[in-house]
């Protein structure tokens, strides 16, 4: 495939916006034919953003796939969390190629359906692990997989940030239902794919620790998980929307046996055995969205695979599911209590 990917949009809110700047980034790799919200402003506020032109617009996805047929060539789901399932079946069945964001699903039984559906259809599918074209994981795994460090031994991954005041309090993101979880499940996401790509290993074991210090939601707004990888590898992922990463560490930490390696975003440092001072790498800044949506363009016009399908979200997911049931009975002892909220 030549020319640009045809690009349907399902669900313009929100994190779209950002999709969007990547698909601009890349016309020449995709262009955006349709769009699709229960909303009509996210719907006009993302086609403006595009600069308008014939973009077709639509409330039901259903029907847009319906109508449009082969003038789609995949789609790109940005809807919320327990829409997620149903969207992906529904492309997969109209023999769409699909960029999800993360979370792939809420539960592992759509989970497995989902991959046994994308095998079955034989489309392309691409877990939006957008983190994973970040310049510090993409340099730390570089010289990890070239043993600059030696044989890694414990790896911590983190995303943390205080979330506003009421910033989900009556939203969708604050019912389990169409959240599927609390902060794990969300921003949660980003570390803990993070985590699994470094070790490059399977999970052996989770357990999990989870509290709610500041949002009135139903799950938790900060999880501290504990990894053991069938490599013996250690892991942490500590996240949260109640308080910022902790001074003085990185996003991404890795120890082995000959030295240590960490970093965040484009500035990596390198730190050997014996030596008193790490060496520090600027690496050239990315947009990881804009990265992401060139990447997906490019496994769609050359049937390469993604970085992350069908299998990892899932893993992803397998431990982020499997640290909430460790933790279960932590919302006993949680600071902040709620009101059932409606599901929005």
């Amino acid at each position: 495939m030549s020319n640009p990917i045809r690009l349907a949009l399902i669900g313009s809110g929100g994190i779209s916006s950002a999709h969007a700047a990547g698909i601009l980034a890349h016309s020449d790799k995709v262009k955006c034919v349709a769009l699709c919200d229960v909303s009509e402003e996210n719907l006009e506020k993302r086609s403006a953003q595009l600069g308008g032109g014939p973009i077709a617009k639509y409330h039901d996805w259903r029907k847009m796939l319906s109508e449009m047929g082969s003038d789609i060539d995949a789609v790109d789901i940005c809807l919320p969390h327990h829409l997620h399932a149903p969207a992906i079946f529904d492309a997969v069945a109209a023999g769409k190629a699909v960029l999800c964001e993360k979370p792939m699903c809420i539960n592992l039984d759509e989970a497995d359906r989902i991959v046994a559906a994308v095998e079955r259809a034989g489309v392309l599918y691409m877990s939006a692990h957008n983190q994973l074209f970040t310049p510090a994981l993409q340099e730390m795994k570089r010289r990890i997989d070239a043993g600059a460090i030696g044989k890694v031994r414990w790896i911590r991954s983190q995303d943390c940030f205080i979330a506003g005041k009421g910033a989900f309090e009556g939203k969708w993101r604050s019912n389990l239902k169409s959240q599927g979880g609390g902060e794990l499940i969300d921003t949660g996401y980003h570390p803990s794919y993070r985590l699994m790509y470094l070790a490059g290993a399977e999970v052996a074991a989770v357990r999990g620790n989870m509290g709610r210090f500041e949002h009135a939601i139903q799950g938790e707004d900060t999880a501290s998980v504990q990894v053991r990888f069938t490599n013996g590898v250690m892991g942490e992922i500590f996240t949260s929307w109640a308080m910022t990463r902790p001074y003085g560490t990185h996003d991404l930490h890795v120890v082995g046996d000959l030295g240590e390696i960490f970093g965040t975003g484009n500035r990596i440092w390198q730190l050997m055995r014996g030596e008193k001072e790490p060496a520090e790498t600027v690496l050239p800044v990315v947009d990881t969205f804009t990265a992401q949506i060139a990447c997906f363009a490019d496994c769609v016009r050359n049937g390469t695979q993604p970085p992350h399908g069908p299998q990892e979200g899932r893993e992803v997911l397998r431990i982020i599911l499997k640290a909430a049931e460790s933790a279960d009975g932590w919302q006993e002892t949680a600071p902040v209590q709620l009101e059932e909220p409606a599901l929005a």
